[in-house]
């Protein structure tokens, strides 16, 4: 039996000759899509200031109502935003605030395109026919679609009952709609329909985040009742990554006496890109002024082994990500909290993955009324 000689490349040869790839030469991801927070980027990514959701895949955020997944989605679109890529979202909904969006995410609405797909079948078709659009003139700019949301999508079948008149007949029901539904028709649909958006996804370098709402089963005694409302299992078997929100607390503002934004646990259930089950608790969304980017900060560098705790309250950085002369860095922070300081990542940008202090500011700037508002008494 002839056995392969380690220096010469045949594997490249045969690649080139077969339309192959040399998997070690390949990124797993080309890049990450931000999403204005360090600890959710840590949690699909496992990186911080370059992390975020994979790019050119499906990513699912679920969880129940007011739990931040319409707020996390809409700084995805800011994060695309800023890589000079097209930011769509498609309002099935039909609750698209924009002025709410440009001041908790940032997002300048004269480049966001806006559509209302009335179907599931309408709204993958969407996808497809924008992303043609734009690969005309656009061939190499990032593409993001926010499909918000898939669980109030009818299917076609469906969407045709609306035309029946109030005194139907059987007659009518068949000339009008054409058939009764079938089990798991709309599971069928969302299969279908995301089996044929997968396989142009790296080619045409778009990315696709689905919402997804929970409810519960009636009747279960053991194990969770909670499901998701649209897709079937197609979503979490095609998606790569899933992220499941949580509210934990509300924000009140004290001297208004109102509430002023949410505290988010987020938990990946399914990734591909990093360690599954990752979570990042005490995410901080404010009403008006956003996400505070350092919030669930501090557990997540504890996880990723780049900051020890001495005692209670008492942190310090470990060697590798220490500043330039530096051989020792502590720091207070409270576990309850979560978060970590501003200046603690200026004096050490190496422990979010930045090069430079400069690069830390350049990155918080825009979310520094969010972080003023964590750091208010007010709240």
């Amino acid at each position: 039996m002839a056995k392969i000689n380690k220096d010469e490349d045949i594997f490249s040869e045969i690649a080139a000759n077969t339309g192959g790839e040399i998997l070690g030469d390949l990124d797993s991801v080309k890049y990450f899509i931000d999403s204005g927070n360090l600890a959710f980027n840590y949690v699909c990514s496992g990186k911080f200031i370059d992390g975020g959701i994979p790019a050119d895949k499906i990513t699912e955020i679920y969880g129940p109502s007011s739990s931040g997944k319409s707020l996390f989605a809409s700084n995805l679109l800011y994060g695309c935003q800023k890589l000079g890529g097209f930011a769509i979202i498609l309002d099935c909904e039909n609750s698209t605030n924009g002025e709410f969006m440009s001041r908790t995410s940032h997002l300048d609405l004269k480049r966001v395109l806006r559509y209302t797909p009335m179907c599931l079948e309408d709204a993958f078709l969407k996808i497809h026919n924008v992303t043609k659009e734009i690969r005309k003139k656009y061939p190499l700019s990032p593409i993001l679609f926010v499909y918000d949301s898939i669980s109030v999508s009818p299917c076609k079948r469906e969407l045709k009952e609306v035309d029946l008149p109030d005194d139907y007949k059987p007659a009518d029901w068949k000339k009008i709609v054409g058939g009764r539904e079938q089990p798991g028709e709309r599971a069928k649909v969302c299969s279908r329909e995301l089996r044929k958006l997968l396989s142009v996804l790296e080619n045409q370098d778009v990315t696709v985040v689905i919402i997804n709402q929970t409810r519960e089963k009636i009747g279960v005694l053991y194990g969770s009742p909670e499901v998701t409302a649209g897709g079937g299992n197609a979503l979490p078997f095609y998606s790569s990554l899933r992220l499941r929100t949580q509210q934990q607390k509300k924000i009140e503002n004290e001297r208004l006496e109102t509430f002023a934004g949410v505290n988010v646990r987020v938990k990946n259930v399914k990734n591909r890109t990093f360690r599954p089950f990752i979570v990042a608790n005490e995410v901080k969304l404010y009403f008006e002024t956003g996400i505070d980017p350092l919030s669930g900060l501090l557990s997540c560098l504890l996880q990723d082994e780049k900051i020890d705790m001495k005692s209670a309250g008492n942190y310090s950085v470990r060697s590798d990500y220490l500043p330039e002369g530096k051989k020792e860095y502590k720091f207070k922070a409270s576990k309850a909290r979560n978060d970590i300081a501003v200046q603690v990542l200026i004096d050490c940008p190496k422990l979010v993955n930045a090069k430079s202090s400069k690069e830390v500011e350049k990155y918080l700037k825009s979310f520094s009324a969010a972080i003023e508002s964590s750091a208010s008494e007010d709240f």
